[in-house]
């Protein structure tokens, strides 16, 4: 038999499921957890402040060294399978990256962001948008662990919005 375990913001209202369809139903209810959320809208204002000031140094202490798995990016030849090959992809990116007509790194609109936590991990998910060209989205998904008191990623993924025209 299944078990579902619901984590951090979701509560079983009815302790005994209902038969609909054919199929046990549990009656939940979903709390906004103001702290989660706010930890994981602080997370992705750092990790963004780190690009607009391309400040690689901030950005190291972002990351989880012991937990770190895979960044996989929006752009093609920007996925790492390991830190070392991240950042070195990143330095280069600050160096002599896609810039604005301003000379700065684009700014990020942070849209639709979903923050759960569970046992010491969190997930935050978000459409990202180009400021200048904010279609099709950047749906973001950061994987975070607690480390050092702070949360850190150990996982990111960027894609465009298949669903959104370009």
């Amino acid at each position: 038999m299944n078990q579902i375990k619901f984590c951090a913001n979701i509560h079983i209202v009815s302790p005994e499921p209902k038969a609909e369809g054919g199929k046990a139903v549990w009656e939940i209810e979903v709390e906004d957890n103001s702290e989660v959320h706010q930890e994981g809208m602080d997370f992705i204002g750092e990790y963004n402040l780190c690009f607009y000031h391309r400040d690689i140094e901030a950005l190291k202490q972002l990351y989880a060294t012991s937990a770190f798995t895979a960044f996989w990016d929006n752009h093609s030849g920007c996925d790492s399978r390991n830190l070392e090959d991240h950042f070195t992809k990143v330095s280069e990116f600050f160096q002599k990256g896609k810039q604005t007509e301003s000379g700065e790194i684009e700014p990020l609109l942070i849209k639709d962001a979903q923050i759960r936590s569970c046992n010491g991990f969190a997930l935050v998910t978000a459409l990202l948008r180009y400021q200048s060209a904010p279609t099709p989205g950047v749906r973001s998904t950061f994987v975070l662990i607690k480390d050092e008191g702070r949360w850190k990623a150990i996982h990111i993924h960027h894609s465009f919005d298949p669903n959104e025209a370009q």
